[in-house]
């Protein structure tokens, strides 16, 4: 498998000029993270019915809305979202098209929008005053219309522009033919504009939301290369919970970690995706800000080198790395140093393949990437690589490669799982692709030092059965059940300051049900710890050999003298650590010793050590000698 194609995207690169290529304006946008939304809100009298369990379709779609605001300003702040509404009484846009009211520009989030979207919800911004409905006056293709405006008037470039509408009418224009039809063409432009339109379709109180009538024509059905989802689902639903988890799911854009060759065989390359699967989410980086002032002020942070001889500024060109080496220090320049990083060009190389039994749980370094196929890249790759899954999986065999994920990234060994699609009721329950696993280096493998030989009496054994048993989680445990708390309360308190909101209570489920556990299991754990306090503790052995260093040699040395040291007031050596302490004394250098030392030496005379602070323990000392 071949292509001129492959070679200009996978081999045509410099290293040199790896940092200072210049992207065409397709390239950038091509490539871009940013994310752009805008949400399409229908206004008609049908939306604004409440439903049999009293939920108001229109507010339910702005209370999506609103969440997806608050979603982007914490993970992706610099993501473009904006507002649209139709089949309103009033207009506002840019080409005075009738009921349709522009009600936020496709601008990143801020405060404002978000309290804007609150007082609709809330009922303090009068809607029937400031929007009024239409009757069901207006024309779709206008609207398909002005949102293409808004995304070809933003000046921020985007990665990807999707248009999420909500609705409840599943036929519009059913009476006037031609307005079906330009409602369409302006749909297949948005299409054409790289715009893709989801439906968020809601139940009216009497009728199902039918998407054959007219959406089914206009609806890419088929699968997208960076969104790989089947059809949409015909299930709908005007509840705010069912509703909020389609947005939610839609909400963020699945973007590729990598696009790189898996070289089967020399001649023989298929193109893959990567995607990560689980990424710890972090608070991000706080910014320093100057307030003294009439405004609060961003600060810039400038960073100046200078030498530690001659107190002189150094630019960057003038300044080397070293790696201290045997107590040389080895210098390299910048290009260098860039090249030792370098091991070829980016991808997956094939060594061999070992059965699953070979590669252990504790093989795992890191978190596992998801492999997909890429279609696009390099033609014939989905067949090859349905084929080799299918192989594997048939096999049970997992493929070994050697992985370089993109230029100046080191290499490693990665193991290759194989994991078939698992279809339930709900549909698709596991995606057909590749579970990339990091294998450790022989460097990266530690032995432990601890060895033990004991095995506890089978009553202890059968005491701590009882209590597991009695504890199982009947459920199973799923990671989308538990929130960061610590990430939960962090956002709460901005949200609440930001939007003058009182202080608002997080739901930390990660804490224990002690009640429930106790009804359930006190009798049994309490009988545990009764068991458990009539079998004598073993002493640990250590082996020294299995020691990763010098410094855990010291450690363990000295824990078996602390455990000497309980058993004997006066261990052995104690005559010469008092000696070498009173030495130090009369030289008045007792702050070279350790604090370990001198805790050491309090120990040793029966003299408990008082707080943990140095100077503290140096005071003690000084008053055993004074005295």
């Amino acid at each position: 498998m071949s292509s001129s194609s492959w070679k200009s995207k996978y081999e045509d690169y410099d290293d040199d000029d790896a940092d200072e290529n210049i992207l065409t304006d397709a390239q950038e946008t091509q490539w871009s993270s940013r994310d752009s939304i805008l949400f399409v809100i229908d206004c008609s009298p049908a939306m604004l019915k409440a439903s049999e369990d009293g939920e108001i379709p229109f507010y339910t779609a702005i209370k999506c809305a609103m969440t997806v605001l608050l979603n982007k300003i914490i993970s992706s702040e610099s993501d473009l979202v904006g507002i649209v509404l139709y089949g309103t009484q009033k207009s506002k846009n840019a080409n005075n098209s009738e009921h349709i009211y522009v009600l936020q520009n496709l601008e990143i989030p801020d405060v404002n929008k978000i309290q804007q979207l609150e007082g609709i919800d809330d009922r303090s911004i009068n809607f029937d005053e400031e929007f009024g409905t239409s009757n069901g006056q207006y024309t779709l293709g206008e609207v398909f219309w002005t949102a293409s405006n808004l995304f070809g008037s933003s000046a921020q470039r985007v990665g990807s522009k999707r248009l999420f509408l909500f609705t409840n009418e599943d036929d519009p224009h059913l009476n006037d033919i031609s307005l079906r039809s330009a409602s369409k063409v302006r749909a297949k432009d948005l299409q054409d504009f790289g715009i893709k339109l989801e439906l968020f379709d809601m139940d009216k109180p009497d009728e199902k939301f039918n998407r054959k009538n007219f959406y089914k024509d206009i609806l890419i059905d088929g699968i997208d290369d960076d969104d790989e989802e089947g059809a949409p689902s015909d299930g709908t639903s005007a509840k705010l919970g069912e509703l909020l988890q389609r947005v939610q799911r839609k909400e963020v854009k699945k973007r590729a970690m990598f696009n790189i060759p898996l070289k089967l065989a020399p001649g023989l390359e298929i193109g893959v995706k990567g995607y990560n699967l689980v990424m710890q989410q972090t608070k991000g980086p706080h910014r320093n800000v100057y307030t003294l002032g009439e405004a609060i002020r961003e600060v810039q942070t400038v960073t100046s080198w200078i030498c530690a001889d001659t107190a002189q500024y150094i630019m960057p060109a003038d300044m080397k790395y070293y790696w201290e080496f045997g107590g040389v220090k080895v210098v390299f320049t910048k290009e260098e140093k860039a090249a030792m990083k370098t091991f070829g060009p980016p991808g997956l190389a094939l060594i061999g393949f070992k059965p699953r039994s070979a590669i252990q749980m504790n093989h795992n370094v890191s978190h596992a990437m998801f492999l997909y196929p890429d279609e696009r890249s390099y033609e014939g790759s989905t067949r090859a690589f349905s084929s080799l899954l299918k192989s594997m999986a048939e096999m049970d065999k997992v493929a070994i490669c050697s992985f370089t994920q993109r230029a100046n990234f080191g290499t490693r060994l990665v193991a290759l799982f194989p994991q078939l699609e698992v279809v339930g009721s709900n549909g698709q329950e596991q995606p057909p692709g590749l579970q990339l696993i990091p294998l450790p280096w022989a460097d990266d493998i530690r032995p432990l030092p601890i060895q033990t030989d004991f095995t506890p009496p089978t009553d202890l054994i059968d005491a701590a059965k009882a209590f597991i048993s009695k504890l199982n989680m009947k459920k199973g445990f799923n990671p989308d059940n538990y929130e960061n708390p610590s990430l939960q309360k962090h956002y709460k308190v901005l949200q609440a300051t930001a939007l003058n909101q009182p202080d608002m209570d997080i739901d930390d489920k990660t804490l224990p049900k002690t009640e429930q556990m106790h009804t359930r299991a006190g009798v049994y754990i309490q009988n545990f710890k009764d068991v458990a306090s009539t079998v004598e503790s073993p002493e640990p052995t250590f082996d020294p050999s299995l020691s990763s260093s010098k410094r855990s040699s010291q450690s363990l040395s000295q824990g078996s003298t602390s455990a000497k040291r309980a058993k004997n007031s006066q261990p052995d050596g104690s005559a010469g650590l008092i000696e070498d302490m009173k030495s130090k004394y009369d030289s008045g250098q007792l702050n070279k010793a350790t604090v370990a030392t001198l805790k050491e030496f309090l120990n040793s005379v029966n003299g408990k050590p008082s707080g943990s602070k140095k100077a503290d323990l140096i005071s003690q000392v000084e008053a055993y000698f004074g005295n």
